[in-house]
């Protein structure tokens, strides 16, 4: 009813922001109530009372002559049975809007210079604080070298990208010291291997050259020469071999071999070494023996055994025997030398890269299997 329109207006009138300006049209168009805020507006638009005669909701901006605010209108059908009766005009000024928007974009151009200056400060430091353990990285690699390889970077437990990446040059560490060790055994090995033979070669040379003799010896000597000369190139290709794999991995060439005359050869080859130290070898009638095996290392073992005898034995003998059972055949070679310290004979496999000191009064006899080194008690060999 009318009387209930005008109290809405009363109520409405006492809006401070956003008032409501309204009016009630017929069907026609003819005002049946207007606000008094609604008249100022003085706004008819033929079109959109037309539209609500069939039903469409309209909403519109206009701007009054003379006004700086601009208005928000909304024309609204309200049906009485089943066809639009009357029409429902609404409304208000968006000055409040305009305004709101732009204190908003004051704010924001005014905070905009804080929040740049505050983000770059905190990127900065987040940058700082997360490239920290780089630097830790970068110093410590250039503090590791040869000297120190068993060195390792300090893990932070924070299971990131750095930790993992610690991981890895940790990783790449060991994999450079596991190389460095194995060249420093390859080194060793090589000056081991090739010192024997050189000097036992030396020490037949100046037997030869001590006095004058046929044409036939030095034909042997020279045969013999070429002989051990080989044997030291297989030696060299060997030990490079050796130097790219693991002792484990290496491929064994496994042939008949006669122990008797391998041992006789080398009791040859290393009587002159003895005789200049005043040491006697003897080496016990052999029998024939045939076994299994790959004559490069056994051709490598024996000579060390026998060269390391006579190194450490100041005075005396050593002595070489060789015993054929069903399965096995034992070479012994023991000497009166100055032992093997205790606490060194568990190592007697192992590959070393340097020399240990002999303690006196310990002795060790290593008895070599096929296949098998065994210490025992008794008198030594190294």
């Amino acid at each position: 009813t009318i009387e209930e329109v005008k109290n809405f207006e009363i109520k409405e009138i006492a809006r401070t922001h956003y008032p409501i300006y309204f009016r009630v049209l017929d069907i026609n168009g003819f005002p049946l109530y207007t606000s008094n805020g609604f008249k100022e507006i003085e706004y008819r638009s033929d079109s959109v009372l037309s539209k609500a005669r069939i039903g469409i909701e309209t909403r519109e901006n206009i701007h009054i002559p003379g006004r700086k605010r601009p208005f928000r209108i909304i024309t609204i059908p309200i049906y009485g049975s089943e066809k639009a009766s009357y029409i429902l005009q609404v409304g208000t000024h968006l000055h409040f809007v305009i305004k709101s928007l732009v204190n908003l974009r004051n704010n924001i151009l005014a905070i905009f210079p804080i929040i740049l200056i505050l983000g770059t400060m905190g990127g900065w430091i987040l940058a700082k604080r997360s490239l920290s353990p780089i630097s830790y990285i970068s110093a410590k690699a250039r503090s590791i070298t040869s000297e120190n390889l068993s060195e390792r970077l300090e893990v932070r437990g924070t299971k990131d990208e750095m930790d993992e990446l610690i991981h890895t040059i940790n990783e790449m560490i060991a994999r450079l010291e596991d190389s460095f060790k194995r060249m420093v055994e390859f080194t060793a090995d090589a000056s081991h291997e090739l010192k024997t033979p050189i000097c036992a070669l030396k020490g037949e040379a100046e037997v030869l050259l001590s006095k004058a003799r046929a044409p036939e010896e030095y034909q042997e000597g020279l045969t013999h020469f070429i002989e051990r000369f080989d044997y030291m190139n297989r030696m060299i290709n060997d030990l490079i071999l050796l130097s790219k794999t693991d002792a484990s991995q290496a491929e064994l060439n496994m042939v008949p071999i006669r122990l008797d005359l391998l041992l006789n050869e080398l009791g040859y080859l290393f009587q002159v070494l003895a005789e200049r130290k005043g040491l006697i070898l003897e080496i016990d009638p052999l029998e024939e023996v045939v076994v299994e095996g790959d004559k490069i290392r056994i051709q490598q073992l024996f000579p060390n055994l026998i060269d390391n005898a006579i190194k450490y034995t100041l005075q005396g003998s050593v002595h070489i025997t060789l015993e054929k059972n069903k399965e096995t055949s034992i070479v012994r070679i023991r000497d009166t030398g100055i032992g093997i310290p205790k606490e060194e004979q568990g190592n007697i496999s192992q590959r070393r890269t340097g020399e240990y000191l002999p303690k006196k009064n310990r002795r060790i006899s290593l008895n070599v299997f096929i296949g098998s080194i065994s210490p025992d008690p008794g008198r030594q060999v190294e």
